[in-house]
């Protein structure tokens, strides 16, 4: 196995971010308050609608970024929605669409429950603390393991895969013991049966990042006025606005009236694009092969699939449909970011740049390429002209999440604390489903000494693309720093493979 440094150092070069890490640090505790007195749950990612049902009521409401649940409480996400809560034992929780959880006893010290009652759901824990999920099927206990349960009612089945550790399974019907690598299916009155998926990481599929590459200007969508609202071209422009704003489930409520064919690829193309940007990668795939069975060879279709292989690490792949799509589209804003992302997967970082910097010259208001700029010169250690580009970014567009991102990281190279964590914060606010924010401003806070609040963000973050292989060196180097060697071991072992893969 490389020693931490060495993984490390790969990984900044991969992602294009540098951050210090102190020698010495300090301990201290942040507290959420709850109308019960006593938090079990906090929710931290929003993606689309989330709404809560507190316990005794019978009014679903709304949630909001930081709200906290007591026993007895139920949260769900709707549909094209996730949401992601760090619960009192300190497990991480990431919910999918369609997914209803109840909240039991959490506590720290103490066995805990949840009740999983449809949908999926990604939880991760690295203290070996009993804790047993209710599912209608069957139930599960671990202490201290990654995994995902999928319960299904049109089937009567749950389903649990096992990334890391271990899991016991109980019902009336036996029990089985689900080991790292393996699933478990349970049909309703039947024992568990034990499986070897060929590709186990599938099963998060759903909670992986796929960061946004489309510029409207692409769409060619200019000359929209004067069309009806039902034109499929106004309900795209209506769901850009709505987007740019941060409203993704407005944005995915734009689209609904469209037709159930439309003969143009650039309409499949944005929604393969929006339904990215929430986990809908199969449904994603299928809008990219309609865009392609209209206009084959279509750049920005190629462009997606690239980013889909970057996320999934396959990165020889990514670089060659990235270069399908450039051929294909070489003036395309979109196409030219997502060629970036590609190549600097593939360590090719001078070329990245160089097609960044092409994609502002193509469109000097694009935003999120001036914003990719910054990213790839604070790369390449140019702090000033990535504090350029950044500012130059965010007076295009004050709401791109990843101005604000990578002003965070400068301000951390600089050793700004409070500015970093500042704009990690504002970038938090803007999208909350983004895990670098969340890296970023666990490593500011590791660096002003307070360990403990700093580690936990990096494990949201963590629970936010489970397969970066960034974000797991640097959650293994907090554990390292924790004395929790067994730990740190699986997280860098965990960045090795996903880096290799």
């Amino acid at each position: 196995m490389k020693r931490f440094g060495e993984i490390l150092t790969g990984a900044i070069l991969a992602f294009g971010f540098l951050a210090f890490w102190p020698g010495t640090v300090g301990f201290a505790q942040t507290q959420s308050q709850a109308k019960c007195g006593e938090w079990v749950a906090r929710i931290v990612s929003i993606e689309g609608r989330v709404e809560t049902l507190p316990a005794g009521e019978t009014n679903w409401q709304a949630v909001k970024l930081e709200d906290t649940y007591c026993p007895e409480d139920r949260v769900r996400t709707l549909e094209k929605s996730r949401a992601a809560f760090i619960l009192k034992n300190e497990t991480t929780l990431r919910l999918d669409e369609n997914t209803m959880v109840k909240f039991s006893s959490l506590a720290p010290e103490s066995p805990s429950l949840l009740q999983l009652l449809t949908g999926s759901a990604f939880f991760m824990s690295r203290y070996p603390r009993p804790l047993t999920i209710e599912t209608p099927y069957v139930n599960a206990a671990s202490g201290g393991t990654e995994f995902n349960i999928k319960v299904n009612p049109d089937d009567k089945s749950t389903t649990i895969t096992v990334i890391e550790g271990q899991m016991n399974l109980t019902n009336e019907a036996g029990s089985a013991v689900v080991k790292a690598g393996q699933e478990a299916v349970t049909m309703a009155g039947q024992p568990p049966v034990v499986r070897i998926p060929v590709r186990p990481r599938d099963a998060i599929q759903w909670a992986l990042y796929y960061p946004p590459i489309m510029s409207l200007r692409d769409l060619h969508l200019e000359a929209t006025e004067g069309l009806p609202e039902t034109d499929w071209r106004s309900m795209v422009q209506r769901s850009v606005t709505a987007y740019n704003e941060g409203d993704i489930g407005k944005a995915f409520t734009a689209l609904e009236g469209a037709p159930a064919e439309v003969d143009d690829a650039r309409f499949y193309v944005y929604r393969a694009s929006l339904l990215l940007s929430v986990g809908r990668v199969d449904q994603a795939k299928s809008d990219i092969e309609k865009a392609l069975a209209l206009d084959p060879g279509n750049g920005l279709a190629l462009a997606l699939q690239s980013v889909i292989a970057v996320v999934g690490n396959d990165k020889q792949a990514a670089l060659k449909l990235a270069m399908e799509a450039n051929q294909a589209e070489p003036d395309s804003v979109s196409v030219k970011i997502a060629l970036s992302y590609a190549e600097q997967a593939n360590f090719k970082l001078d070329e990245a740049l160089a097609s960044v910097q092409r994609a502002v010259k193509l469109d000097p208001d694009a935003s999120l390429a001036w914003a990719r700029l910054a990213e790839l010169w604070m790369a390449h250690g140019y702090l000033d002209k990535a504090l350029e580009s950044a500012n130059k970014a965010a007076a295009l567009n004050p709401k791109e999440v990843r101005i604000q991102t990578v002003l965070g990281f400068a301000y951390l190279t600089e050793i700004k604390i409070d500015k970093a964590k500042e704009a990690f914060m504002k970038a938090i606010a803007l999208n909350s489903a983004d895990p670098m924010p969340r890296l970023g401003l666990g490593l500011a806070m590791i660096r002003e000494g307070n360990m403990e609040e700093g580690r936990k963000q990096i494990e949201i973050a963590a629970s936010l693309d489970p397969n970066n292989s960034l974000i797991r060196s640097y959650l293994g180097k907090a554990y390292y720093e924790e004395k929790r060697d067994p730990q740190a071991q699986i997280q860098l072992e965990m960045a090795k493979e996903l880096d290799t893969r």
